[in-house]
């Protein structure tokens, strides 16, 4: 308040203005700066292109995410109809679609620049909300793809597509053995360290995950929303 009232003097003459008129004066000022200041962190993520994220993210990462230029989000799987479905065509259940309608929300709009996927349905029913999904072979030895077809690339491949690709929103929805995989690819293996992918996979019962990977400087650093977008079942 001192700073104010200096400044204050240094506007108004002070034998011109009775005191109570620089007190009150004083007061509406230091107000005006409160409210600028409390402003600043709903300005900035309300110029951010994905607030809906945004807002969910430690505030003391905002300033490097909104100086990233690409990000990649990384997902396991929404709920499948049951936990003993494992085939490609297994499909979401009940609590997977409401998932899919919580992830709909956070990411926002407009459609990604990128949305991948593994061929199995259940994976490209978790993204396909972000836009037309790309899908890679769930495995070498799996790579018929979810609608029909077969997938022409293997995951390795989608991988270096998205590292290199100068999309700036990247979305991918991978299995609970797989997830942790592009993390590491993209981050490195000490990105896991203290996440749901220190061990190298996802637990079973773990969903609903983030995997935020964003590029500054041309070095990945990861932020992991979690359980975010779990709707038990």
């Amino acid at each position: 308040m001192k700073p104010v009232l200096q400044s204050l003097g240094r506007v108004l003459p002070a034998i011109a203005y009775p005191a109570y008129l620089v007190r009150t004066a004083a007061f509406a000022l230091a107000t005006i700066a409160i409210g600028l200041i409390a402003s600043a962190p709903a300005t900035a993520q309300a110029s951010f292109d994905r607030p809906g994220l945004l807002t969910l993210a430690d505030p003391a990462s905002t300033p490097d995410i909104l100086s990233a230029d690409r990000h990649v989000l990384i997902v396991r799987h929404a709920r499948k109809i049951s936990e003993d479905c494992n085939a490609l065509d297994c499909p979401l259940g009940a609590a997977g679609e409401s998932m899919v309608a919580r992830l709909d929300t956070l990411l926002g709009e407009p459609d990604f620049d990128a949305v991948f996927s593994s061929s199995a349905c259940r994976t490209v029913e978790t993204v396909r909300v972000a836009g037309d999904v790309v899908q890679h072979a769930a495995a070498e030895n799996a790579r018929e793809m979810c609608g029909g077809g077969v997938a022409e690339r293997a995951r390795d491949d989608a991988i270096q597509d998205a590292v290199t690709s100068d999309a700036r929103w990247t979305i991918v929805a991978e299995h609970s053995n797989t997830t942790c995989g592009w993390v590491a690819a993209i981050a490195g293996d000490a990105a896991l360290s203290g996440t749901p992918c220190e061990g190298g996979r996802l637990d079973s019962s773990d969903y609903g995950d983030v995997f935020w990977l964003r590029r500054q400087a041309d070095v990945w650093h990861l932020t992991v929303l979690e359980g975010v977008f779990d709707v038990s079942e």
